[in-house]
């Protein structure tokens, strides 16, 4: 089966703007730096020598796509879904990664320098990272609330001793 190779950029987002399938397309070697590809399905997609600096790919399907040689600089991984993908030769310098699945992902002399995981279980992958990225500092949801909460206590102390003088 031949698959369609969209022409450029805009076209991959067109076709993803109109229903999130990126079926039957050739991504290989295109300039996607900075897209946003959110919530879609589709496994086996092949994105290699594909230039995805920057991009954000979250709650995404891509088991078993082909992510050989890929740039993946400084994007944003949350959510996806890379069961047994090929990320061989890819450049994952300063990216981030979240509650990602690698299980039987290859990275094969993939490169890591600055990048960042949380609720990465690199041990799973086929062949995981040379230098596994550091750990990701991930603050509770908890927190901003529980330091909002304590200044406000402290303004309402700082107000209510203020008023008894």
């Amino acid at each position: 089966m031949d698959l369609e190779k969209p022409g450029n950029r805009d076209d991959v987002e067109a076709a993803f703007k109109e229903n999130r399938d990126l079926s039957d397309q050739d991504l290989s070697s295109l300039d996607l730096s900075g897209i946003r590809l959110l919530g879609f399905n589709r496994e086996n997609l092949n994105l290699s020598l594909a230039n995805l600096d920057g991009a954000v790919v979250a709650g995404a399907n891509l088991e078993n796509s082909n992510l050989s040689d890929t740039r993946l600089r400084g994007n944003w991984v949350a959510g996806v879904n890379l069961q047994n993908a090929n990320l061989s030769g890819a450049d994952l310098s300063e990216s981030r990664w979240l509650g990602t699945n690698v299980s039987g992902a290859d990275f094969t002399g993939a490169t890591t320098t600055g990048a960042k995981a949380s609720g990465v279980s690199w041990s799973s992958a086929k062949v995981p990272p040379q230098d596994q990225p550091e750990s990701l500092i991930v603050f509770p949801t908890w927190l901003p609330f529980l330091l909002v909460g304590s200044f406000i206590v402290a303004l309402i102390l700082i107000k209510k001793q203020r008023s008894s003088k």
